[in-house]
């Protein structure tokens, strides 16, 4: 009489294991894929906090300075800050070039008083999509 021999363990994944890996590894090739493939959306928001920035910078000047006037200066290509109708001579990063993929509307100069308050302005920072800057007349710069 032959005795049979008992089954050997097999070490292998599970059929449920082997689902939830391949979504896994898709969700994070997708998460990878957008954070890299969109150079664009790169320079959009770079450019939304540069002038975010430049018009943070020219608040304050305005508010610590009473005897000069400072405006912001948004071209198409390009934003400066302007110390009484010249550009601004207390920094050589200004003006600042944009990207010639991205395109700044509408060509504006935003004035702020001494308690750092301008007219209410929106400003649209485009390339493949689109972000808006508001200006609020209380003097708050954000994107909107």
């Amino acid at each position: 009489m032959k005795h049979p021999k008992p089954p050997q363990l097999q070490v292998a994944f599970t059929l449920i294991e082997l689902i939830v890996v391949v979504i896994l590894l898709a969700i994070i090739s997708a998460y990878v894929f957008t954070k890299f493939s969109s150079s664009s959306g790169y320079r959009l928001d770079s450019t939304a906090e540069t002038i975010v920035s430049a018009g943070q910078l020219a608040q304050q000047l305005s508010m610590n300075d009473s005897q000069r006037n400072f405006s912001l200066s948004i071209q198409a290509n390009q934003v400066d800050i302007i110390e009484d109708g010249n550009s601004f001579s207390g920094s050589q990063d200004f003006p600042i070039q944009f990207d010639s993929s991205v395109t700044v509307s509408p060509v504006i100069n935003i004035t702020f008083d001494s308690l750092g308050q301008t007219t209410a302005t929106t400003v649209t920072v485009t390339s493949d999509d689109s972000v808006a800057i508001c200006f609020e007349s209380s003097g708050l710069i954000r994107r909107c």
